[in-house]
């Protein structure tokens, strides 16, 4: 744990200094936002990637780098084991074997570079688009949705990726949006709930397509066991099908308090729904559709029992919440109530910060060959 409580702290410590050098900048609504400087947010985000990049042993991380001593060196003779029948992920191994020949054959750079364009990815849309920068990256540790560069790599590059694609959403470029869905779909086939989720998240929050995302939500709920006969029938062939199989009778869903923390952002966008409606920005009415996508699936994944397969999907939905999240404060509560509301807000993620990593995972174990540290 020590690593993960260094990340916490040097983010904490950072997250002071990214608020104090920030700049205030005119919105197109001529409204005025903080903005973080660059510099103290490349270092605040730094250690992430250092230590998500030298590691060695992390939850799967050992499978992924048997999966890269077996790649070929060269691209040449391994086309035909790219594009054989079967292979799910063709672009992530294209992606490894690119690097494996032309980069270095030692997993550990393989390693970095895939923790250097992921973290990369999270960090752009934060630093452009959050109003409190160290407020969010706070939020992005004490979530525990940093895990996600140590485990899951392919997965999570896939949310990455698209995370920082944020301004094609906004700018409605359907066509390049679509053309990095299709090439993400070679990494992750989860990546095809970006194709519906674009028509459902762009537009004003709580439109008709929103609702009807709600209205499936409860049908899931209330018709639970056809939902699940559903969705196992949906995941047979999938990337999860092996996952599915082997956790089908231990695997109960979303953790409730997860699923919780993860909808605190959309209940105060809902509740307060009226005081910000002439406040929202493009990028605002976008993060509270994702919030609402994102704890949706939630839902959906404690009714389905589907904490593998269900339970991983809402990571490509909610980083949003990151930038949500500090918004709604500043503009929903007064000077007095906004200071409580953050330090409550603090106090309340670092509880689960705790409940999450030494509880719920038993601390979350790390181990790096090059730093010599092993938990």
């Amino acid at each position: 744990m020590s690593v993960y409580y260094f990340i916490l702290i040097w983010v904490i410590f950072w997250a002071v200094i990214s608020n104090i050098t920030s700049r205030k900048i005119q919105l197109e609504n001529g409204l005025y936002e903080e903005r973080s400087n660059l510099l103290s947010a490349v270092i605040l985000f730094l250690p992430i990637i250092i230590f998500a990049g030298l590691r060695s042993s992390v939850a799967d991380t050992s499978v992924y780098i048997s999966s890269f001593n077996d790649y070929p060196s060269n691209l040449a003779s391994a086309m035909d084991l790219i594009m054989e029948d079967g292979n799910r992920a063709p672009g992530f191994m294209f992606l490894s074997i690119l690097l494996k020949q032309y980069i270095s054959q030692d997993y550990h750079v393989w390693l970095f570079i895939i923790a250097a364009i992921s973290g990369i990815c999270v960090m752009y849309p934060i630093y452009k688009y959050s109003c409190n920068y160290g407020i969010s990256m706070f939020l992005f540790i004490a979530s525990c949705q940093y895990t996600w560069l140590f485990n899951g790599i392919r997965q999570f590059l896939v949310a990455s990726i698209m995370f920082s694609c944020t301004g094609l959403l906004l700018r409605k470029k359907i066509i390049p949006y679509m053309i990095i869905v299709l090439i993400m779909l070679t990494i992750h086939q989860s990546a095809l709930i970006f194709i519906p989720m674009y028509f459902i998240v762009n537009g004003e929050p709580w439109n008709k397509r929103t609702m009807m995302f709600i209205g499936l939500i409860i049908l899931a709920i209330i018709f639970a066991d056809k939902f699940t006969g559903i969705l196992d029938t949906a995941v047979e062939h999938s990337d999860y099908a092996n996952s599915m199989e082997e956790f089908k009778n231990t695997d109960d869903g979303t953790n409730p308090i997860r699923i919780l923390v993860e909808s605190i952002p959309i209940i105060l966008a809902f509740v307060y729904r009226n005081k910000i409606k002439d406040k929202l920005t493009p990028i605002i009415k976008l993060s509270i559709n994702m919030s609402l996508v994102s704890s949706g699936l939630y839902i959906i994944s404690k009714v389905a029992r589907s904490g593998i397969m269900l339970g991983r999907l809402p990571i490509y939905f909610s980083m949003y919440n990151l930038i949500l999240l500090p918004w709604l404060i500043n503009n929903i509560f007064e000077k007095e109530e906004k200071r409580l509301m953050r330090y409550s807000m603090i106090i309340c993620y670092l509880a689960f910060f705790y409940y999450q990593m030494v509880v719920s995972w038993n601390g979350f174990g790390y181990g790096s060959n090059i730093l010599k540290l092993y938990y």
